[in-house]
């Protein structure tokens, strides 16, 4: 994730405002009122970080659903038989942080 947060435009901000009043009447100055040299706007720079997360949260759902589908079918017709050493070492893996109960391998 980026977050930048630029500042830097304020103290000219403020000198730009001013400067239009300062420099009236003075020879050689560009300076015009109402048109700043430097905008000073703020800025705030945030990474496509949001959508990426949706979209693979969106990706994610469709393929638990999908898994969901496949295991009712199979349950459904009586070839769904679950490996218990497998499910037990998942358990305590996801548990003790070793890795996601949800993983396949």
């Amino acid at each position: 994730m980026s977050i930048r947060i630029q500042n830097d435009g304020i103290a000219s901000a403020a000198t730009s405002q001013t400067a239009p009043a300062e420099n009236a009447g003075k020879p050689g100055s560009s300076t015009r009122a109402g048109s700043p040299a430097h905008s000073g706007a703020d800025q705030i720079d945030i990474s496509t970080l949001s959508g990426n997360i949706a979209a693979a949260s969106s990706n994610l759902a469709s393929r638990q659903a999908a898994r969901v589908s496949q295991l009712t079918a199979l349950y459904a017709k009586g070839q769904y038989h679950v490996d218990s050493m497998q499910l037990s070492q998942k358990l305590i893996s996801g548990a003790l942080g070793g890795g996601s109960v949800g993983e396949d391998s």
